[in-house]
């Protein structure tokens, strides 16, 4: 299993349902790919009423783990969804620079 194979799931609108694993992969690979990947899942997962919180909870803990400061807008973002916001804070606070 590749980075590259894992951020085309991950990111796959028509897959979503199956993104959890390659989320989680790209955190544990830490490839180049992970952290646009990631901010581009958890984009379309901060849409109102979106069912896949698991996935969307997912990334904002990756993108906590991998510490990459271009995280810094999204997981602000998710500090406005009470699923996520616990989280965000605990992510955003790995990240140098962020609060």
């Amino acid at each position: 299993r590749t980075a590259r194979a894992a951020a085309a799931l991950a990111t796959n609108e028509l897959r979503v349902a199956y993104a959890l694993h390659p989320v989680r992969l790209l955190v544990e690979l830490r490839a180049p790919e992970a952290v646009p990947a990631l901010i581009t899942t958890l984009q379309r997962r901060l849409r109102p009423h979106d069912p896949h919180r698991r996935v969307a909870l997912a990334c904002v803990e990756g993108l906590g783990a991998l510490g990459d400061d271009r995280a810094g807008p999204v997981l602000n973002d998710a500090l406005a969804h009470p699923a996520l916001a616990q989280a965000a804070v605990r992510a955003l606070a790995r990240i140098p620079g962020q609060r």
